[in-house]
């Protein structure tokens, strides 16, 4: 490994050891900790993101990452999801501490949960495939991190819009009103943008395209939402908040497909 390479693996131990100690729960009393499946679903999706990094570099990833690399990308999954997952998610109105640990707010951690994992997928998805096989330009750990980065403000940005366009506050009605329906509807359009932002990260060296159609994907996710905010007044009702998270799950499919038949038209399959 370079010193910048050790230098970036000491950064990525440090932010996971402080996303380790904010988020601990052993100082907390047992009042908080029992009968609190909030905090289960949290973890859990921290260690899918990082299950989900270990399939992806297995897999997809490209060759060269192998032995102490996959410990590089491994640990830098975990700070990346407690960082820009557990840490960020508290700038959208809801806190991992206060609202999960303390208040046992199972519909705070269904969104927080969604986040971190979304983040997770992104991180991922910027370590699927191979280094470009036409280029003489060396690859390094900058690259996959880079593309991270884009698609994670892509993920952020849409997050924002999609609470700022909900009727009422996203913050009282899921962290005083524990509406759940609600925070599964955000948790599915968190986890389908993310999903569709995964393959405009990844390294297939396709082009802009796949980046074109995940835009137009999460804007017609962001219609069906303006849709359900109209149509179902100030506090849509569950109908409506099923409805929405159908449209996303099929908006996300459909991206997914339409690009797979694009992909094997372009090279003539």
């Amino acid at each position: 490994m370079s010193d910048g390479e050790i230098m970036v693996m000491i950064v990525s131990g440090i932010a996971a050891l402080i996303g380790a100690h904010v988020t601990h729960i052993s100082s907390l009393p047992s009042l908080y900790t029992k009968r609190n499946p909030g905090i289960g679903l949290t973890r859990l999706a921290v260690l899918c993101s990082v299950a989900w990094t270990a399939y992806v570099i297995q897999y997809h990833g490209d060759p060269s990452i192998e032995g102490i690399y996959v410990f590089f990308y491994l640990l830098m999954a975990y700070g990346v999801t407690k960082a820009f997952g557990q840490g960020i998610s508290r700038f959208y109105g809801v806190s991992l501490r206060v609202d999960v640990y303390e208040h046992k707010n199972f519909a705070a951690a269904l969104f927080i949960a969604a986040f971190t994992l979304a983040t997770g997928i992104v991180f991922g998805g910027s370590l699927w495939g191979e280094a470009d096989p036409l280029s003489d330009a060396e690859g390094g750990w900058w690259i996959p991190v880079g593309f991270f980065m884009m698609g994670w403000i892509s993920l952020a940005v849409a997050t924002g819009l999609y609470l700022w366009r909900e009727p009422g506050s996203f913050q009282q009605q899921v962290c005083q009103d524990r509406d759940a329906a609600l925070s599964g509807s955000a948790a599915v359009y968190v986890l389908s943008t993310s999903t569709v932002l995964l393959k405009g990260v990844s390294g297939d060296f396709w082009g802009w395209r796949h980046g074109m159609f995940g835009m137009g994907a999460i804007a017609l996710m962001l219609v069906g939402h303006e849709i359900v905010a109209l149509a179902g007044g100030a506090r849509p009702s569950f109908g409506w908040r099923v409805f929405e998270q159908v449209l996303y799950v099929l908006l996300a499919a459909l991206s997914w497909f339409l690009l797979w038949q694009f992909d094997q038209w372009y090279i003539g399959v």
